[in-house]
């Protein structure tokens, strides 16, 4: 083992950042589509009927809405033109414009749909359907702006993905340098070594195993951050809980700790066996 030991701290603190930044993009690529997927399908589409309706072709409307295949049957909800009425009392505290202007107001027939149908040609055809329907009058969609949501966290996670690349080299060179520092106040002892007959695998041995240790420490740093940022940003926004994904979430993780071990292993292999092709007069 070498007498003199080296401070690996900075190392181990750079290949960390390095991959807390990986690890966060990979974490905004996971959770971004379900992002944008969730609030896609938070859209409300509102059917609105008009009035003097006979109350026993409610459910005829309603069975035809739950028999599209891109409709979440389960958000089907009738609200009665008393009902929206109320709720817009509770919410604005008087409802007399409605009151005396009662065609304002309409039964309608609100719902959800699955995400990747919101902006399909298929709903276009199904909406323009409907309303040649002579006891229908209109279907509005909520407006939505999804496409700027899911343009942002692309943005977000590309910017995570060059810092990520960037700071990779820095964690190279730091343990380039500190490697080559623990070598030259060792390169005594390593050269007696080689002389005595100790192979280059026998003496790099140490350095190896404490680069894969410091891999496996870098990486453990980074997750207990990016767990620690999990759970802020599910306390900031409740919408992130419906998005956990344990099996994507491991498997980043996983991947997390083979890259730190892979970054701080092959780099210490590559600094090692470089000074140790150095002639004996180098090292003086």
């Amino acid at each position: 083992m070498p007498r003199t030991k080296p401070n690996y701290l900075y190392a181990i603190i750079s290949v960390a950042l390095v991959l807390y930044i990986l690890g966060f993009f990979a974490l905004t690529a996971l959770h971004g589509r379900k992002l944008v997927t969730l609030f896609k399908e938070k859209v409300d589409i509102w059917l609105e009927l008009k009035p003097g309706l006979p109350e026993e072709e409610v459910p005829r409307y309603i069975a035809l809405i739950r028999q599209q295949p891109f409709v979440k049957k389960e958000t089907v909800t009738f609200i009665t033109r008393e009902q929206a009425m109320a709720d817009m009392k509770k919410e604005l505290g008087d409802n007399s414009l409605l009151e005396d202007n009662p065609d304002l107001l309409r039964d309608v027939i609100r719902f959800n749909i699955r995400a990747d149908y919101l902006n399909s040609d298929s709903l276009t055809v199904w909406r323009d359907a409907l309303r040649q329907d002579s006891l229908i009058a209109d279907l509005y969609i909520e407006a939505a702006n999804t496409g700027n949501i899911g343009e942002n966290i692309q943005n977000l996670g590309l910017i995570s993905l060059g810092l990520g690349i960037l700071l990779i080299f820095a964690a190279v060179t730091l343990i380039h340098n500190t490697i080559r520092l623990a070598l030259y106040s060792n390169r005594f002892l390593i050269k007696n070594q080689e002389l005595v007959g100790a192979s280059w695998a026998f003496i790099s041995r140490p350095y190896l195993q404490r680069g894969i240790l410091n891999g496996l420490i870098s990486a453990a740093l980074a997750i207990m951050a990016l767990i620690v940022t999990l759970w802020w940003l599910y306390g900031l926004m409740p919408e992130f809980g419906q998005l956990q994904d344990l099996n994507g979430i491991v498997a980043i993780f996983a991947g997390l700790v083979a890259l730190g071990v892979l970054i701080s292993g092959v780099s210490t292999f590559f600094v090692v066996n470089k000074f140790l092709r150095m002639r004996v007069d180098d090292l003086y």
